[in-house]
């Protein structure tokens, strides 16, 4: 030891060694497949006697600190606490930048162990050595007061004890954790004062037949103990029993290794470094071994077990160690680098204390500075518990105190991280607000109302519909009437007196305390920060875009980026998050092979498929009618899971169901999103082709097309029918660009005539919408026509509206508090069954040919008793029939089609007709008649997300994935899908030819 310029010099082949042995050791027990005797015994003895050998490297370094203690006496340890945390600071962020560059693997914990790395015991041995070393100076001057032969005595008191009787049980008695625990550390520095101060290492002669000994035992004992174990037990459990740390014949490894490095080798490899060369290459090499990233994605991912191959499992430990050691020298000389720079100096120092007292000095000086910040801190605070009840108000699972503690329980502890995402977002707001505007009350009232509105829209819409609000929701603002129709008069009574509260109350407070909250920034600090904050809240329109900025951040916090779930993510995301990840929506992956001449070769490929099916089909007639009548709400109760429906409600529909083409509709929502399946029915495409991200056609999709091709192209006069406002949806833009020449609702132009209503009921009656639609049809004697009816007569709420009470049932599949409302929607289709049957022979009274396609749209959520992930594919089945007129009876043919999805309805109406196709319904026949039905994996579709995990549902009602097509229908599924891209977020070099009019063939 040398001490040079008041630098201590330090010899250190203890130390290179120990650390070796310390890879070593970890490479066995981490990134080794540990071999078992019964498979491969010469394998097994060579990985336990290596194992045997290398497990005495964490012995070395407290032995090596206690037997130096007089040089750690001369330095301040705790002034280098400061330093030793930048540097762990330095390799642990070395190691996070590493692996996202190489896997894009990182998350919120990786980054919290990093600022508090005793929190998560990933570094129980350094930190007990650290401890160790602050403690020296204070244990060591008591014991210097006693005598060598007190020492001595409690040397062989704690040896006994610590070492002797673990040994003679063959247990570990004490807890000491493969030799990292605390107690076991304090025991190896003394036992290493021990041998400074008694001079032992001169008592300790020929070196080198004590370490050949030490290691002999070693390996006899493995040898011995495995056959043993063998014998007495059938395995070797017991094998490894004398070799563990804290074993009398690991510490006489570990003491005749250590005097053998300490007495021989330094003599021949005289290798010195300073304390804090040394101290940055030790915390480097113990972030890089325990650092949880790094060894999971060895475990995950590099790690082989080379059965076959022994030679290649002995290269692969080689490799893992040499990686290990080269990462530690290439981490610990940029850390030295770093710590010749200015900044890195000033950060250093201004975490560093030389006594207790200048850490006491430190921490008021930080108490000052969030004093002066303690506005922002009780918003912050305040945000983080509103935060809080935003998360257990998107549960809407609870009803007993009991349940509330767990759901609150789980949100602190599972959704910590989304929670505190939420917290700084919701603070980047107000701070954003309070830079442009000063008012501090102002814009903390503001991002309060914007909130609170997200909140309660989030749980009533979870409530009717059983997803959160999105962004999409925000262009059905100009539906806000019928919105507010659907809410208690009471919520808004309350929320329009809480809004007038706060304005009022928030104008008061601050004009009497403007100046205490102003905000005291120059003009430059404020620009700066203002134009940080608005390119930070731009940055979500690329949230769900790969390797941006957010989409980082959004994974950095472990946020559940589910869009086929919206209930479910909104309760581990919360409003606020997930609203902001349903910003960015991309239309529809890109399917493989898409250019300009794959889809010339497919749209070639269907002109000749259109001409092989018009072989067999009839031309139109000149007043060809087909009517797509989408009924709200509409299935069969009887074919819902543990339930008994006492009264048949719908007798005349199933009995007409029988007799015409007929069966079940897979609807790719429960409980919603009428509009996406009359997109499905209209356009022919399936919505899960589409992107995941991409909620509602309508809204999100339709607008960015050029062209919109659907079934009204094949028609000259088009007309739509919605007994309701057309405002939600965006409805009346959609139809226009559709092509429909006019759309009857309520307070459009073109008046509906009939508007009657069911006894208390405030939505327009099945009976009405039928006899609108049956005056247009009459109204038209030589025109084709197409007439798309959506019918509103059982949406929910299913209040008791109803006079009569005809139909009752049994079973758990519904919740006592919402039996009536089943009575209700029962009492409802009945009434929809008997204007059915009024319907149809009015149309058979018609001289012109007409199809009729009948189908429900989603099931009601009333079906509460129900689990998604077990009765999915009921829940999720709607009833549909396709009806010929009595004139157009003869030329139609009924199909055979049990299972069927809404984009499966044009191709299906011209079929039955008999009529013929354009090239683009000949696509769409083919994918008809010989793909199963394509829709939503129905078990994973809880709420109105409709475009998530794709499947098939055959005739037999069976589900099957894409692998499980044959290559015929794996092919027309991908001409499918790029005809469906190009047609929704491609070029659009099909848009002409899937827009053709039937009279052009």
């Amino acid at each position: 030891m040398n001490v040079k310029k008041n630098k201590i010099v330090i010899p250190v082949p203890t130390l290179l060694i120990a650390s070796i042995l310390i890879i070593i050791q970890h490479v066995l027990t981490r990134a080794t497949v540990i071999p078992q005797f019964s498979e491969n015994p010469s394998r097994y003895y060579l990985y336990y006697f290596l194992k045997a050998i290398s497990i005495v490297g964490l012995n070395l370094i407290p032995l090596f600190l206690g037997y130096y203690y007089q040089v750690f006496l001369k330095k301040n340890i705790l002034r280098k606490l400061g330093s030793f945390y930048l540097i762990f600071f330095t390799a642990a962020m070395l190691c996070n930048l590493f692996f996202y560059v190489l896997r894009s693997q990182l998350n919120i914990r990786d980054f919290w162990v990093v600022f508090f790395p005793i929190s998560q015991n990933y570094f129980t041995f350094a930190v007990s050595c650290t401890l160790g070393l602050l403690l020296i100076s204070k244990t060591t001057e008591r014991l210097e007061e006693l005598t060598n032969s007190n020492i001595i005595k409690i040397m062989v008191v704690l040896s006994s004890l610590l070492v002797v009787l673990p040994t003679i049980f063959g247990k570990d008695l004490w807890g000491f954790q493969d030799g990292q625990n605390i107690i076991w550390i304090f025991y190896l520095i003394f036992l290493g004062y021990g041998i400074n101060r008694l001079n032992i290492s001169e008592k300790f002669r020929n070196t080198y037949l004590h370490l050949f000994l030490s290691i002999f035992i070693l390996f006899f004992s493995i040898f011995l103990m495995t056959n043993i174990s063998q014998l007495l037990r059938g395995n070797t459990t017991t094998a490894f029993r004398f070799c563990v740390p804290y074993t009398v014949t690991a510490m006489y490894f570990t003491l005749s290794l250590f005097f053998f490095l300490e007495k021989t080798v330094q003599k021949y490899l005289s290798i010195k470094m300073t304390l804090q060369s040394i101290a940055t290459f030790l915390i480097s090499t113990q972030v890089i071994l325990n650092w949880s990233l790094v060894n999971y994605m060895i475990n995950n991912f590099y790690k082989k077990a080379f059965p076959n191959s022994g030679s290649k499992w002995i290269i692969q430990i080689g490799l893992f160690v040499l990686i290990y050691i080269f990462s530690t020298i290439i981490v610990g000389v940029i850390s030295l680098l770093l710590q010749r720079n200015s900044f890195y100096r000033r950060l250093e120092m201004k975490i560093t204390f030389s006594s207790y007292e200048d850490f006491i000095k430190k921490l008021l000086t930080i108490q000052n500075w969030l004093y002066k910040r303690r506005k922002i801190i009780f918003v912050t605070v305040f945000f983080y518990l509103f935060s809080i009840v935003q998360f257990l108000l998107t549960f809407r699972d609870f009803v007993v105190p009991k349940e509330v503690l767990k759901q609150l329980i789980l949100i602190l502890s599972k959704y910590q991280s989304t929670l505190v995402l939420t917290v700084l977002i919701i603070m980047m707001f107000f701070m954003l607000l309070f830079l442009l505007t000063n008012r501090f009350w102002f814009s903390f009232t503001l991002t309060l109302v914007i909130n609170l509105l997200l909140t309660i829209s989030t749980v009533l819409k979870i409530t009717l519909r059983e997803e959160p609000i999105l962004p999409s929701d925000l262009k059905m603002l100009n539906g806000l009437s019928e919105i507010l129709d659907m809410i208690s008069p009471i919520i808004i009574i309350v929320a329009v007196a809480l809004l007038i509260f706060l304005v009022v109350s928030t104008t008061l407070i601050q004009r009497r305390a403007s100046e205490i909250y102003y905000l005291k920034v120059n003009r430059k600090k404020r620009l700066i920060s203002i134009i940080i904050l608005l390119l930070a809240f731009s940055s979500i329109f690329f949230i769900n875009h790969k390797n941006s900025p957010s989409y980082f951040i959004v994974n950095f916090f472990k946020v559940n980026k589910t869009f086929f779930n919206q209930k479910e993510a909104v309760k581990s995301n919360g409003p606020v998050i997930q609203f902001l990840i349903n910003v960015d929506v991309d239309i529809m992956k890109k399917p493989e092979g898409y250019s300009k001449t794959k889809i010339k070769t497919i749209m070639k490929k269907y002109d000749k498929e259109a001409q092989t099916i018009n072989a067999g089909r009839n031309s139109w007639s000149n007043n060809q009618t087909f009517i797509f009548c989408l009924s709200e709400s509409f299935s069969d109760p009887s074919r819902v899971p543990k339930l008994v429906i006492k009264n048949n409600p719908i007798p005349y529909i199933q009995n007409l169901k029988k007799e015409n083409t007929s069966g079940v509709m897979m609807s790719a929502g429960y409980g919603g999103g009428t509009a996406n399946m009359e997109w499905e029915g209209l356009t022919g495409l399936n919505i899960s082709n589409l992107s995941e991200t991409l909620v509602t056609p309508y809204t999100q999709l339709v607008d960015q097309q050029d062209i919109s091709p659907n079934i009204t192209n094949l028609f000259q006069e088009k007309i739509a029918i919605h007994p309701f406002t057309a405002s939600l949806y965006k409805r009346k833009e959609t139809f226009k660009k559709f092509g429909f020449q006019k759309f009857y609702y309520e307070g459009s132009p073109n008046e509906l005539e009939y508007i009657d209503k069911i006894d208390d009921s405030p939505r327009i009656s099945d009976e009405s919408a039928f006899k609108e639609t049956l005056k247009h049809i009459n109204e038209n004697t030589d025109k084709t026509q197409f007439i798309q009816l959506s019918t509103m007569q059982n949406h929910m709420p299913y209040s008791d509206y109803y006079k009569a009470s005809d139909f009752d049932f049994e079973g758990s599949a519904v919740i006592s508090s919402r039996k009536q409302e089943l009575k209700t929607y029962m009492q409802g289709i009945h009434y929809t069954d008997q204007a059915m049957k009024k319907f149809i022979a009015e149309l058979d009274k018609i001289n012109k040919p007409i199809t009729f396609v009948f189908y429900g749209d989603h099931l009601p959520s009333i079906y509460s008793g129900l689990k998604m992930n077990q009765y999915g594919l009921e829940l999720h089945q709607t009833d549909y029939f396709i009806y010929s007129n009595k004139y157009s009876r003869e030329q139609s043919k009924n199909l055979n089609k049990k299972v069927v999805s809404t984009n499966d309805f044009p191709s299906m109406a011209l079929e039955q007709a008999n009529i013929k196709v354009t090239p683009y319904y000949a696509l769409l026949t083919d994918v008809t008649n010989h793909l199963p039905t394509a829709t939503n994996d129905p078990y994973n579709s809880v709420s109105n997300r409709y475009n998530g995990s794709q499947v098939f549902v055959t005739e037999k009602n069976e589900l099957k994935s894409s692998n499980d097509l044959t290559k015929k229908q794996k092919e027309l599924l991908k001409d499918y899908k790029l005809i469906q891209y190009d047609l929704t977020a491609g070029e659009q070099y099909s848009a002409k030819w899937a827009s053709q009019k039937s009279f052009d063939y």
